[in-house]
């Protein structure tokens, strides 16, 4: 381009000082821009790439998320802990419950042993003392032996056995020929026809012994005898019977 002279020129040719006119800058034309100077098309313009962005909501409610969180996964650590403590606690509870019935359960059983061993002790002494007293009569029997000796010497074993039981507590029922019948402490096996009204529900005869509990007073074995049991129509006839009368005129 040619530069056009000014007006400065002008007033120098004419005569006037250049200083005191005051020289007015024109305007800048634009500079043409090349294409690599160009901005990109997707970036903004600076004026506007320097303004602040604004502020979205959401993202500032997201970012306070994980602030919150850690307070939550540290409760629910607390309440599972607190859970395992009453757990474990719980299961020691337990374990020392078992070891007490374990314990009890032994002291019941060594208990119960020593008892028993205790009731049976009499009646064990009892029996090794009859055993001796056999043993011992069976090597001194004599060659020649009567009736009455083998009787008394039976009857003594059998004393020595009903003493070991009065020392257990049972006591025998022994019920004598003609004493009255006691459905309570006896029971007929076998009824008799009396000959005489009298002996109507006496005992005709023992067959066994019965056992009598001296601690509950209970019988628990009855006596098992024979009874006479009278009617009339079973009576056998006597002289002034009308039915031996009957009975001989038809003879």
């Amino acid at each position: 381009m040619r530069d056009e002279p000014g007006h400065d020129d002008r007033r120098a040719e004419a005569g006037e000082p250049v200083e005191a006119i005051v020289a007015v800058p024109e305007a800048a034309a634009p500079e043409e821009q090349s294409p690599a100077d160009e901005p990109p098309a997707d970036e903004p313009p600076p004026g506007v790439a320097d303004a602040p962005e604004p502020v979205e909501r959401p993202a500032e409610s997201a970012e306070s998320l994980p602030e919150a969180q850690p307070d939550s996964v540290a409760e629910l650590a607390e309440a599972v802990a607190a859970l395992t403590e009453q757990v474990r606690e719980h299961h020691d509870r337990a374990a020392a419950r078992e070891r007490v019935i374990d314990k009890l359960h032994a002291e019941v059983e060594r208990l119960r042993a020593g008892e028993q061993n205790l009731v049976l002790r009499p009646i064990t002494t009892d029996l090794q003392n009859l055993r001796k007293d056999l043993l011992h009569q069976a090597r001194t029997l004599p060659a020649e032996l009567g009736r009455q000796q083998v009787v008394d010497l039976l009857e003594s074993f059998a004393l020595s056995a009903e003493q070991a039981l009065e020392r257990c507590g049972s006591a025998p029922i022994s019920p004598a020929v003609g004493a009255e019948f006691s459905a309570r402490e006896h029971r007929a096996i076998k009824v008799l026809p009396a000959d005489d009204p009298a002996q109507h529900e006496r005992i005709a005869a023992v067959v066994a012994d019965g056992y009598l509990d001296t601690t509950t007073d209970r019988v628990t074995v009855p006596a098992r005898v024979h009874v006479y049991r009278w009617s009339a129509e079973t009576a056998p006839a006597t002289e002034n019977d009308p039915r031996a009368e009957g009975m001989s005129a038809d003879v």
